[in-house]
């Protein structure tokens, strides 16, 4: 079921394909999550399910992108596909994490909660547009309208609670994805007083003679100033909030951002462009260098092969009304046929004959249709009988 109902924003469909291991399956998941609230989270499929049922199922569902998972013996791989007539683009997994294996080596790792509500927002980090190869830019692309535009003047920061950041690694030619959620405190006052008002705990006061003791003390409590990093006074870390981001931090309020991994990590390369959903020309392939020669005898080979495909697709439908107007034909021509007449036997005549006739009845002025005499008997001793003990 594909939450969102707006036409402009775009849906996902997060599909395995072949045989997966459970680690893969996981993953699968994991991405869900991270397109959620514009996928199908509880999509369900299956190994008899091809490509073609889910282009046809995606434009009444108004779905735009499909992201496909599969595996080889060699490698596994990530397939993000526009529907419904491409590009393909074709990314090896070099390495990943999954959610839980982030949160496992996390002291305090972020719940679910209510962030998966909105959609994530995207950031692209090392993509400039100066210089850049095409299939670079076809990367920024796909990645920028897989997940919803931001229309800064109508957006509230409430719903920006989740961050998912992309960044292109030149050495090695990756494209590093990770997924945050999105928190902020207030940057003034006390230490203790701002974990006081977030963590929404009354702090342990029994030993205390004044409640100035609880700011001037110098042991602090577990998960208090403990917890809080030496970099919170960076200057670059804090921001002046435009709106009310939750109770705590309010407009024209200084507050400091941070930061929760959430996961899961995916490390792609990308290996393969094809122009159409899963098929047709290869536009940019990493590892297979084609000449010009050889490209045109490609192209000359895929149009022989779409004449054959369209030249049959036409004799096929020419069969099928050849048929129905033969069907039709032979449904006018047909003769309809007639019902016909049991003759009798010569011993049903005789027993006709032989049956005598009842007389008729004659009924005088003045005397009442009785009815036949079977319907006048009644059950003696019953309910309304007339007969007393």
């Amino acid at each position: 079921n594909v939450k969102s109902s707006s036409t402009n924003v775009p849906k996902t469909f997060v599909v395995k394909r072949g045989k997966l291991s459970h680690l893969v399956k996981s993953l699968t998941e994991d991405v869900r999550k991270i397109m959620e609230p514009n996928t199908a989270s509880k999509l369900k499929d299956s190994k008899s399910n091809k490509l073609k049922d889910f282009i046809n199922v995606a434009g009444p569902l108004g779905v735009s992108h499909f992201l496909l998972f599969s595996a080889t013996e060699n490698a596994k791989y990530l397939k993000i596909c526009k529907t419904p007539r491409g590009p393909t683009l074709t990314f090896r997994i070099d390495k990943y994490s999954l959610e839980r294996d982030v949160k496992k080596a996390q002291k305090n790792p972020k719940s679910r909660g209510k962030s998966f509500l909105n959609p994530a927002l995207v950031v692209l980090n090392n993509f400039s547009t100066a210089g850049q190869e095409s299939e670079k830019k076809l990367c920024a692309l796909t990645f920028q309208n897989i997940f919803p535009a931001v229309n800064v003047k109508k957006a509230k920061l409430s719903s920006c609670k989740r961050v998912v950041l992309v960044d292109h690694d030149k050495e090695t030619n990756l494209y590093r994805l990770r997924h945050f959620h999105v928190d902020a405190k207030p940057a003034k006052g006390d230490r203790k007083l701002r974990k006081m008002l977030k963590s929404r705990e009354v702090p342990d006061m029994g030993r205390m003679a004044d409640i100035s003791e609880f700011f001037t003390s110098a042991a602090s409590s577990p998960g208090s100033d403990s917890d809080v990093s030496d970099s919170e006074d960076d200057p670059k870390t804090k921001v002046q909030l435009a709106q009310d981001l939750d109770r705590v931090n309010k407009a024209k309020s200084t507050a400091k951002i941070l930061l929760k991994e959430l996961g899961p990590r995916l490390d792609l390369e990308l290996v393969k462009v094809e122009e159409g959903a899963c098929e047709g020309r290869v536009l940019f392939h990493q590892y297979v260098e084609k000449t010009v020669e050889e490209v045109k005898t490609q192209d000359e080979l895929r149009a022989q092969k779409e004449q054959l495909k369209t030249k049959r697709r036409k004799e096929q439908e020419e069969n099928v009304k050849r048929k129905e107007r033969e069907k039709e034909r032979k449904e006018r021509e047909k003769p309809k046929k007639r019902p016909r007449l049991r003759e009798k036997n010569d011993d049903e005549k005789n027993d006709d004959d032989d049956w005598p006739e009842e007389p008729a009845k004659e009924y005088k002025e003045g005397d009442v249709y009785e009815g036949d005499n079977k319907n006048k008997s009644k059950k003696k001793g019953g309910f309304g009988s007339s007969n007393k003990r």
